[in-house]
C-alpha cells in the first residue's frame, strides 16, 4: 500500500505510512467480524499479542516521525526486500 500511495498518489512518505496503517485497521476489523462470527478467534492469545503489538506500534510511530523521509523510504524498502527473500527461501 505504501509504494502505491507514494508512487501513484504522490503522498509524502510519513503520510503514506499513517494512511496505510489506518486502512489496515479498517480492513482488519472487517476480517475480525467474519472470524468472530465463525468462532475462529483465540481471544486470550489475541489479548496478549495485541498488548505487545500496541507498544511496538506506538514506539514505531514515535520513531518514524523522527526519521527523514529518505531514511524512512530506505528502511521500508529494505524491510520489503527481506520479506521477499524470506518468501522465496521458505
Amino acid at each position: 500500500m505504501v509504494p502505491l500511495l507514494t508512487g501513484l498518489l504522490r503522498l509524502p512518505q510519513h503520510l503514506a505510512h499513517g494512511t496505510s496503517l489506518a486502512i489496515v485497521v479498517f480492513v482488519g476489523a472487517a476480517g475480525l467480524a467474519g472470524y468472530w462470527l465463525t468462532e475462529n478467534v483465540d481471544w486470550s492469545l489475541a489479548l496478549w499479542l495485541s498488548m505487545g503489538a500496541s507498544v511496538g506500534a506506538y514506539l514505531g510511530a514515535i520513531t518514524m516521525t523522527r526519521l527523514e523521509p529518505r531514511a524512512l523510504r530506505l528502511m521500508f524498502g529494505l524491510f520489503l526486500l527481506m520479506v521477499a527473500v524470506r518468501m522465496f527461501i521458505t
